[in-house]
């Protein structure tokens, strides 16, 4: 695991105290990078309180007018909810997200996106997450503070934490992975799949795009993606 290579991001905090306590949750469990969407105003000053000795966490971090915007640069994102359901999208088990989290950040920048205090994420921010995990909690009282949750979380990552410095192949971050896609659909439409109707055009896409989440994608596959759809274009079109 790379500490640096894991980004926490909190989407719309409601309440700078628990923005403050996030700071020192990730500082005191080794991390170091914040991203904010859409915090409340004047969020900074208040949370200097909570943040105690992690202000230069507060100080750095970045904020965003949209989950989009924040994990564009990221390779894998992981969603924390409390809501269950087919609609909400790929579900990991607490355990298993540990260590995915862990093994992939050692070659990739990895997001875990904590939302709203009093209704948590929306189904279209969920869908913006390769994976939903839930906090393991009592039945009688599941609900967790946030920044308890982030701390949690921090501290189940940073447990038996190594460094590596070991060459590895790297995965396309979400810029790059929708940069792969457009080319396979280019593709597609040259063989005469459209949008619209009863085409597969669109449910080639999500099942393909699905089949990225589940794996990811390393550069050296993308460019045989988009070489092999630009032969397919260039085939079809000649």
């Amino acid at each position: 695991m790379k500490q640096e290579n894991i980004v926490t991001i909190l989407v719309s905090p409601e309440n700078s105290d628990n923005i403050g306590a996030a700071a020192r949750a990730i500082k005191n469990m080794g991390f170091s990078e914040l991203r904010l969407v859409r915090p409340p105003r004047g969020w900074r000053g208040k949370a200097k309180k909570m943040a105690m000795s992690a202000g230069d966490i507060l100080q750095a971090a970045a904020t965003f007018s949209s989950l989009s915007q924040a994990v564009r640069d990221l390779s894998l994102v992981v969603g924390t909810t409390r809501r269950i359901g087919g609609h909400r999208g790929s579900f990991l088990s607490f355990d298993a997200a540990l260590v995915k989290i862990k093994k992939d950040s050692l070659k990739q920048k990895v997001g875990i996106v904590f939302g709203r205090e009093s209704k948590g994420l929306a189904n279209n921010e969920s869908a913006l997450c390769d994976h939903l995990i839930i906090i393991p909690t009592g039945a009688s009282y599941p609900s967790i503070n946030l920044a308890q949750a982030v701390m949690i979380l921090s501290f189940a990552l940073s447990r038996g934490r190594r460094g590596s410095d070991e060459k590895r192949e790297k995965f396309l971050n979400k810029k790059e992975t929708e940069q792969t896609i457009a080319c396979f659909e280019n593709a597609l439409k040259a063989l005469g799949y459209k949008k619209g109707g009863a085409d597969l055009l669109p449910r080639i896409l999500k099942t393909f795009r699905g089949l990225l989440k589940r794996s990811g994608l390393l550069r050296a596959e993308a460019q045989m993606i988009k070489g092999l759809s630009r032969k397919i274009r260039e085939k079809v079109l000649s």
